[in-house]
């Protein structure tokens, strides 16, 4: 765990102690500081970074896309959404918030009767769930698994996204002992800032590539609002601009064994 802090932190302690006859103990310590806080703050926020730990962002470059869901479900958009994804013969992967699968059983039923993958997304989508200490984050974590096997009578799904993609070295340690593979992503809609249609397909864009892995989202954390009804048009949408560069959508690869060809 503290691996990334000592090779990070370390060398720009040592740094700004060579750089301090010259530039004075206080600009070099100031810049040393800097430097960690912006590099420590790529390794939480990107999708790509695996400095605190693997994290798969693409899954084998075949022509499937991987299309996948947070923050659901929701009694007014998934089912629509699920319509949409019936009637094209197309699975995704919903990444569920433990509390909103836990108030809409049926759907979460219903999300596996119909083929579609179930991940993990933590069981309140709090947004301080990066600032947690392991514990907390084990037990939530713990809890978000429960629900879901409890309620569709399966092995708990082994995919953890975490929300909004944030990161760090405990929460790495903590998935790695329950066994799950960290997912982000390699487009994101960002369709909960808000935007048009055209803004948010642009933001999807550079995930229409083989093995890209597209995130939308279909529910909200509890207590916020509004539901996403845009997403089964943007979804619609998303469809027709993969079918047109030759690309499968699909639900993501099982995540045992996984290999994603050292894109991590």
């Amino acid at each position: 765990m503290l691996r990334p802090h000592l090779i990070i932190d370390a060398p720009l302690a040592a740094l700004a102690v060579a750089a301090a006859p010259t530039l004075g103990w206080g600009p070099a310590a100031a810049a040393a500081v800097g430097l960690s806080a912006g590099i420590h703050s790529l390794a939480v926020a990107h999708p790509r970074c695996s400095l605190y730990g693997r994290v798969i962002w693409r899954i084998p470059a075949t022509t499937t896309v991987a299309l996948t869901f947070d923050d659901g479900p929701d009694p007014e958009v998934t089912p629509h959404l699920l319509d949409l994804l019936a009637a094209k013969s197309v699975t995704a992967t919903f990444f569920l918030i433990g509390a909103n699968a836990a108030r809409y059983p049926a759907l979460v039923r219903r999300i596996r009767s119909e083929g579609h993958g179930l991940g993990l997304h933590s069981m309140t989508h709090s947004r301080w769930f990066c600032a947690w200490p392991s514990a907390r984050v084990r037990r939530d974590l713990e809890d978000n698994r429960a629900v879901l096997s409890d309620l569709t009578g399966e092995a708990p799904p082994d995919w953890f996204r975490p929300p909004v993609g944030l990161r760090n070295p405990l929460i790495t340690r903590v998935a790695a002992d329950l066994g799950l593979t960290l997912l982000t992503w390699t487009a994101n809609g960002r369709d909960t800032q808000g935007g048009t249609d055209r803004a948010i397909l642009q933001r999807l864009s550079p995930g229409y590539i083989p093995g890209g892995i597209l995130v939308l989202h279909d529910g909200v954390e509890p207590g916020r609002g509004p539901a996403r009804t845009a997403c089964p048009r943007l979804t619609a949408q998303t469809l027709e601009a993969l079918n047109a560069r030759s690309l499968t959508p699909g639900a993501l690869p099982s995540s045992r064994g996984f290999d994603d060809g050292g894109r991590d």
